[in-house]
Parts: structure tokens; sequence; C-alpha cells
């Protein structure tokens, strides 16, 4: 496969993008995805192009290369294919202690929608999400430059259409460890030509710098994103808002200082994505109130989330309604991870929250 992939790629492409997507089985049209329905429920809005990137989540990837039975479908299982490209690139000890989601609760790892959709239903997908996953960990800064030639091959079909194009980047894991947001790029002079001329995206060379920066003064390029990170710190909320992406917090319900950090983060300004295990079709609750008795509350207006995934069309005082979707192989043991659809009070660790029709 390797060889064939490396056939295909774009002359253009600087040699260590080319080499890695080869080494991995993947090609530049193919990193990013645009296939996915709620993607095209915005486009079908009218909101523009919005492409994604998927990895295997939390622990997926050490469960994918160590032999095993107990996996309930074969996307959560073992997956021998990986296990010989993390043999063959000497990355097996990286994989066994890779967590994409660091500040994943048990219940969003067990119902993670990674195994959703097309996704749970055989071992391709998980394949080729795990072969992304071990790319960036062989070479993280050549797997982000690869990933900055899948947007400029994005964003050359979004123009030509006439279209804005936003991209997500956390679509299953909160990537590298380092951040997306403060993983340095370097784009050499002939570099930024090429993106220039040939993709028509307008790149400043740099030593190094993040990708939304280096692509800032790219007209109707947006980045946003999920995060569960805490507010503060290298790897937190602000931090990557600050570097350029539009942010919506996740909200945990099975978290210990679920209430907390859902006030906090309200507080400063982000919009908060609330699971609730409505059945599709039924409405969404009007309002979410959050309170953690002496620290205060919050009563949030709500969007339906599933409408669209064109989050930064919104406002931040917002709670975002993701209705629970069937992760295919998850147990009870993901339950705790949304809210119920009632409009008693709900008791979490650390306070309560009410949903309102």
């Amino acid at each position: 496969m390797a060889h064939l992939v490396a056939n295909r790629r774009p002359q253009s492409l600087p040699p260590d993008v080319a080499d890695l997507l080869a080494r991995f089985g993947l090609d530049l049209a193919g990193l990013l995805t645009d296939s996915n329905p709620k993607l095209g429920k915005g486009a079908a809005l009218g909101h523009g192009r919005a492409v994604i990137l998927h990895h295997l989540p939390a622990r997926a990837l050490a469960a994918a290369i160590t032999p095993g039975d107990g996996a309930p479908v074969a996307a959560r299982g073992y997956l021998p294919a990986l296990l010989a490209l993390a043999e063959r690139e000497g990355l097996t000890a990286a994989a066994r202690s890779h967590h994409g989601c660091p500040w994943a609760t048990s219940g969003c790892a067990m119902g993670c929608l990674n195994w959703a959709g097309r996704g749970g239903l055989g071992e391709t997908v998980a394949l080729a999400r795990g072969r992304r996953t071990l790319a960036m960990l062989a070479d993280p800064v050549a797997y982000g430059r690869a990933v900055l030639w899948a947007v400029a091959w994005q964003y050359r079909r979004a123009v030509a259409a006439g279209e804005p194009l936003a991209v997500r980047l956390r679509g299953t894991d909160e990537g590298p460890a380092v951040g997306w947001h403060r993983l340095s790029l370097p784009v050499t002079v002939a570099e930024a030509q090429s993106l220039s001329l040939r993709y028509g995206l307008p790149v400043a060379p740099s030593d190094g710098a993040p990708i939304a920066e280096l692509l800032a003064g790219a007209p109707g390029l947006t980045f946003y994103d999920y995060s569960k990170a805490p507010l503060t710190g290298p790897l937190g909320l602000e931090a990557q808002r600050s570097a350029g992406w539009d942010l919506t917090a996740s909200f945990a319900a099975d978290r210990p200082t679920a209430c907390r950090d859902g006030l906090a983060a309200a507080a400063a300004g982000f919009r908060l994505a609330v699971p609730v295990a409505i059945k599709r079709g039924a409405p969404i609750p009007r309002a979410v109130t959050i309170s953690t008795g002496a620290a205060g509350f919050v009563t949030l207006p709500t969007v339906d989330g599933d409408a669209s995934d064109h989050r930064y069309r919104e406002p931040g005082a917002v709670a975002v309604i993701l209705r629970t979707k069937r992760s295919r192989g998850a147990t009870a043991a993901a339950d705790p991870f949304s809210l119920r659809p009632t409009a008693e009070p709900q008791p979490l660790a650390d306070g309560t929250v009410a949903l309102a029709w």
C-alpha cells in the first residue's frame, strides 16, 4: 500500500511530509474527513465546508495493538495490521503508553463517538484512524506539516466552490501531546510560495509557528474545536482560544468537578457542549442551569448541537445540547457521562444540573 500512496502524492509536497504519509499508508486527500453527517448538515444550511481530523481516542491505540478477545466489537479491539505497522516503525512502546484524551472521564471513553456510525461498523475506519495516530506519534512536526498541506488541499476546493472552510483537528482526541495550538511548524520560503501558488493559501514563511497562526491571514478559514481541557494552563481552553481557535468546552456529567468546570468555562465566555440522553427527534431543553451551591449558578439558553457542527457561528453564552449517540460496543459504564432527559434537578458530584423545557 505504501508504494502506491507514494506514487500518487503531489510532487509539491515537502520530502518529510511525503515520506511520512507513504510510510503510514496515508494520502493528502484522505487525511481530513469531509463526509461527516453533521458537517454535511452545516453545508446544507449554507454555512460552508468543514473538515475534521480523526485519530483513535483515549487508550484505543494500545487496545488495537494488543492481542486479546475481549472487545465487544471489532473496531474496539485488536488490529494485527496496526501492531505490524507499530513494530515496523519502532512505535510499540509509544503506542501502548499513548493517551489521546487525557481529560476524558470513564463514561466519555466508553461512549466515545469514535465508534458511532461508520466508525463502529468494522475495522476499516479504525485502521485508518490508527495509522494517522501512529504517524502523529512517529513525527509530530512532519505530521503537523502534513495536516497543513491537507488543509491547503481542502482550502483550494472550498475557494473553487465559493465557500468558507472550517477545520476541526480534535475530532476524536486532543491531538499531539504538546497540543495543536502549541505544535510549532516550520515553513520555508519555497514551501510558502508553493502553498500560495498551488493551493491559493496565503502562508508566511516561518522558523516555526502553530498552524492557526501560520494561516491567520487566509480569508474564510476558521479553526474550531471541542475540548475537555481545563480552563487554564498551557494546554487549557484559554490558551487554545488565544492561539486562534474558536472553542466549545465539553461538559462531562461524570467528572468530579463537572459543575465547577462548567461554571468556570461559561464565565470565561465559552460555549458549553452538554450531552443529554434524548432520543432522536425529541425536543431539546430550552435552558440548562448549573449550580454548585456556594460557588453560584448559571442558566444558559440552548442550541441544538445536532443541527450542525459549525459551532463558531453561535454566541459563547449557550449550552449546546448534544443527543447521546449509540457508540457500538459501549456498556452501561457510558451512561453517567450524559444527563438524563428530566426536568428534575440532577445531583452530580459537586452540584446539580437542571434542564428546563
